[in-house]
């Protein structure tokens, strides 16, 4: 089966206020479809992102909020995934999950 992933970058902004954007296409968003096969070796995605210039916004002390979600994609989208929630923390610049 495949999986729709989904990466939102500081997502309790609005989509225009948005401090993190990805390197690549400049957005705050990341969408793929990720082909899961049994007996595979797992997928790995790395994705640089950076945080815009500080004279680009006004707030610079709430967090930056991560989000990933992952759903079966077309009719079987009314299934529902599982999974724990990850704590998120900055530890020198690095996130880490």
């Amino acid at each position: 089966p495949d999986l729709e992933a989904e990466l939102q970058l500081d997502r309790l902004k609005p989509r225009l206020s948005r401090r993190v954007l990805l390197l690549q296409g400049h957005q705050s968003s990341w969408h793929d479809e990720l082909v899961v096969t049994p007996g595979t070796r797992p997928q790995c995605h790395n994705l640089t992102a950076y945080l815009r210039d500080e004279a680009e916004f006004k707030d610079k002390l709430s967090p930056v909020a991560l989000s990933v979600a992952l759903a079966l994609p077309g009719e079987a989208s009314g299934l529902v995934l599982y999974g724990d929630t990850l704590v998120q923390a900055q530890v020198g610049g690095t996130w880490l999950w």
